[in-house]
């Protein structure tokens, strides 16, 4: 009986000591497979970001999802086609660019090409952008907006746009709901501060991320 008794206490100390290790590298497991899945994210922003800035150079504004992926696969972007160098000669002459391309000296036209044979040129796949990696049923949600900002004395309508991934959509998976709490709680104690990863603002004019 003493014999039994010893090999159960053995057994209990051995089990504490597996959850006392486990409890310990627990959130490092989770912080390691949090940061591979992040760097995947941080390229799919990145690349929207770029997108809603050729969306913005053709109308002026950024795009909700839905327009993106129009743009994408049915608009057109330009670019300058360019002959001929603006030289400090003619800028001595008092010719601005444009006055030495309507004479002649140099040309600038105007080409555009479609969307998707500039914007895509990098094998992006757009059917698998806005989809979060880990988590196939969860998408990156795409807001467009404008934020009134004062220029000197005029007030402005400035466009605004946000790509972001909460934590929930992509840690979730990783089947610890105590470390993604902790996350969520600790963004929202920041000021500002996003539970996830994101570019752009819908608050502010900028469209860096805010892992930058």
């Amino acid at each position: 009986m003493k014999k039994v008794i010893l090999a159960l206490v053995a057994l209990a100390v051995v089990a504490l000591a597996y959850i006392t290790i486990q409890s310990v590298l627990a959130p490092v497991t989770f912080d390691k497979k949090q940061k591979k899945i992040e760097v995947e994210l941080q390229k799919q922003l990145k690349k929207i970001a770029s997108l809603e800035e050729a969306y913005k150079s053709v109308y002026d504004k950024y795009a909700n999802k839905e327009e993106l992926i129009d743009f994408v696969q049915n608009g057109r972007v330009f670019y300058i086609r360019a002959e001929g160098d603006y030289t400090s000669a003619m800028r001595d002459q008092g010719l601005t660019e444009e006055d030495a391309a309507r004479r002649g000296l140099i040309r600038r036209d105007t080409v555009w090409v479609a969307a998707k044979d500039t914007l895509l040129n990098d094998g992006t796949d757009l059917a698998k952008l806005f989809i979060i990696p880990n988590n196939p049923d969860s998408s990156i949600q795409v807001v467009a907006s404008s934020i009134e900002q004062e220029v000197g004395e005029l007030k402005i309508q400035m466009p605004v746009f946000q790509a972001s991934a909460s934590y929930e959509s992509y840690l979730n998976p990783l089947k610890n709901e105590r470390r993604v709490r902790e996350k969520v709680e600790a963004a929202k104690a920041k000021t500002n501060a996003f539970p996830g990863l994101r570019v752009g603002s819908l608050t502010e004019a900028k469209t860096n991320g805010n892992w930058e």
